[in-house]
């Protein structure tokens, strides 16, 4: 995306796209804090509210840009305008190609994004320091189900929804099934399994964590597999399915869907359920293009029918929401994403993975 703002902004762009972690105080806890918290004290009236639905019908639309799966945000689409007649507007991009849209849009002064959903804590933190957050008052974000305590901050941004990846084989070409990740290193699976490349935060955490989970070598030892390397999940689950690839370790459980659907595809956690998930951070720009409707498209997000919509076999953040697998957020280490150390992960891996 060439760059279409000065010479600040792009100072700001590599704050973020490098993820540079700063100090910024109490409020950068992964919970709130008492005595500097960004957060109203309590929900708003129904008043008030109320005040808020009635602005965001007047508004008439609101723009979400989301790393979220794109047939569950369009269902959330869906049943937001169903229960409040205003259209959503959905970008839907990988983490490092939305922090270049919305650094160009906050540098340029002329947003379009509204609401940003997105899995890199470290993304989250650069929009924290640059001030461009404003946090959500919702009274779901104030509901008994919503833990508070675990899922606002950094700042004024508030965990809403989670990533939860697994493990897929084509049935047809590999009936025997996967039971855990040593399976992807069977020999006959040498050439014909799917690996992500490591462009954001998020996957890499997911490189760490099959490292801190199956020893250190696991990455020499899938490398010696001769994967092919994509950049989305998604697309992985497309390949297991068309026979392009037999298995993949990074699928989203949306392969049950397709499943049941009747393609060849089957699905399954990790390390016995005890899985790796990426939190997604919902972000309320400050400048939104359209305040009220991002305030309550936030809120509805949380919600459970919000959650069942777009979290659809995927991790949630609240307890009950149907078809949904409810998580406690993984926390990621911060200190392995310096920018010194994104890229030397990212070095080591394609000395890996892309000899």
């Amino acid at each position: 995306m060439r760059s279409i703002v000065t010479s600040r902004p792009r100072a700001l762009a590599a704050v973020l796209a490098l993820g540079l972690v700063a100090t910024i105080g109490a409020s950068a806890s992964h919970g709130a804090s008492t005595a500097t918290s960004p957060f109203p004290a309590a929900a708003p009236s129904k008043a008030a509210w109320n005040e808020v639905i009635a602005k965001a019908k007047q508004e008439g639309s609101v723009t979400i840009y989301s790393a979220q799966a794109p047939t569950t945000l369009a269902d959330l689409a869906a049943k937001f305008k169903d229960t409040y007649g205003i259209s959503v507007t959905v970008n839907r991009q990988v983490d490092s190609v939305m922090v270049q849209q919305i650094t160009a849009e906050q540098g340029s002064g002329k947003p379009v994004a509204d609401l940003w959903v997105q899995a890199s804590k470290n993304y989250t933190l650069g929009a924290v320091k640059n001030k461009w957050v404003t946090p959500p008052i919702g009274p779901d974000f104030y509901a008994k189900g919503y833990d508070r305590t675990t899922l606002l901050g950094p700042g004024p941004t508030a965990i809403v929804a989670a990533a939860v990846l697994g493990m897929a084989w084509n049935t047809s070409l590999y009936p025997q099934g996967i039971k855990d990740i040593p399976d992807f290193l069977d020999p006959n699976l040498t050439g014909k399994i799917g690996m992500p490349q490591p462009t954001s935060p998020s996957f890499i955490d997911w490189y760490l964590w099959l490292e801190d989970t199956y020893g250190k070598n696991i990455l020499q030892r899938l490398a010696a597999q001769k994967p092919k390397i994509y950049l989305s999940s998604l697309t992985m689950m497309q390949a297991v399915i068309s026979g392009e690839i037999t298995a993949s370790p990074f699928v989203p459980p949306l392969a049950l869907d397709q499943k049941k659907a009747g393609a060849p595809i089957d699905f399954k956690l990790a390390n016995g359920g005890k899985t790796w998930n990426a939190p997604f951070w919902g972000i309320i720009l400050k400048n939104a293009p359209h305040p009220n409707a991002a305030q309550l498209l936030a809120d509805f997000m949380v919600t459970t029918t919000g959650q069942a919509a777009v979290q659809h076999l995927s991790g949630a953040v609240i307890d009950g929401a149907p078809d949904t697998f409810y998580v406690a957020p993984r926390v990621p280490n911060l200190a392995n994403f310096t920018p010194a150390k994104i890229a030397a992960f990212q070095a080591n891996w394609k000395a890996l993975f892309q000899p």
